[in-house]
């Protein structure tokens, strides 16, 4: 059993030793290789902290035809993920009280339901699986995106390189996941010192429609994604917001905000010393 866990030690670090290898010293005037080893970086945090396990908030809020703001819903949950993504969440609270046995079955079928559909076969993940996991993980974006240097500013005391991107032009669309990435622009600043992803302000360029808006027609999505280090060497999701406009069936037009807070970060390595998000 020590030479299996020695051995998968040493495989994470061979992977993560490459992907740091491939993406080399960044420099700060070359954008792609910045960027690259940003992600790289990212992807060496997420298998040197192996499973961890964390309370997260979702606050749902639906607004009405003229932008006003409905009563909000707030779940929160306890959390296990590991470099796949999600493992498993238990819903603890409802709008600030305990969760009853009747929502926490209902909240684990759904969760179920979503992972057997996200493999299906010749399917892909779902999106709503990346998102129930609070990542956005460079390494899949970096092939569809060009990248250009803006500056340099401070975020939270600390500098930080500032990077805009686009989407490629001509990119294949196979998929609905397909469509809403190759139309993903924004903005994302990058730590100067560890060289890890602090924040991406990023929104849709065009509309993206599924079944030619018959089933959903997203015509704007906005999204902001904050991280902060949660372990040694391990930056993790501590914010993420999110704004959908979008008609449903061509004529149902709604307009929802999901928030999502992240906390209370725990290793499942007790030898690990765990470091406050800052």
């Amino acid at each position: 059993m020590k030479r299996l866990r020695a051995g998968r030690a040493a495989l994470r670090g061979a992977v993560a030793g490459a992907l740091l290898l491939v993406a080399g010293p960044a420099r700060a005037w070359d954008v792609n290789a910045l960027v690259l080893e940003a992600a790289a970086r990212q992807r060496e945090g997420e298998l040197s902290a192996g499973r961890i396990t964390l309370e997260r908030i979702e606050v749902e809020t639906d607004l009405d035809g003229a932008g006003r703001r409905k009563k909000p819903e707030r779940r929160r949950y306890s959390v296990v993920m590991d470099r796949r993504g999600v493992v498993s969440r238990e819903l603890l609270e409802v709008d600030g009280r305990e969760a009853t046995e009747d929502e926490k079955a209902k909240s684990r079928k759904e969760d179920e339901k979503r992972r057997r559909a996200s493999f299906e076969v010749g399917g892909a993940r779902s999106d709503e699986e990346e998102l129930m996991s609070g990542r956005v993980p460079l390494l899949d974006l970096l092939p569809r995106l060009q990248f250009q240097l803006v500056g340099e500013e401070l975020l939270d005391g600390r500098p930080t390189h500032v990077v805009s991107f686009v989407p490629k032009p001509g990119l294949a669309s196979k998929t609905i996941r397909d469509r809403v990435l190759n139309a993903f622009a924004g903005t994302t600043w990058i730590d100067v010192a560890e060289n890890q992803v602090r924040k991406i302000d990023g929104h849709l360029t065009v509309p993206v429609k599924v079944l030619g808006g018959a089933l959903l027609d997203l015509q704007g999505v906005r999204l902001v994604y904050e991280t902060r280090e949660v372990l040694p060497g391990a930056w993790a999701p501590c914010r993420e917001e999110i704004d959908i406009r979008a008609v449903a069936g061509m004529f149902l037009g709604f307009r929802r905000e999901i928030r999502f807070e992240f906390s209370n970060y725990r290793s499942a390595r007790p030898e690990v010393p765990l470091r406050a998000a800052r």
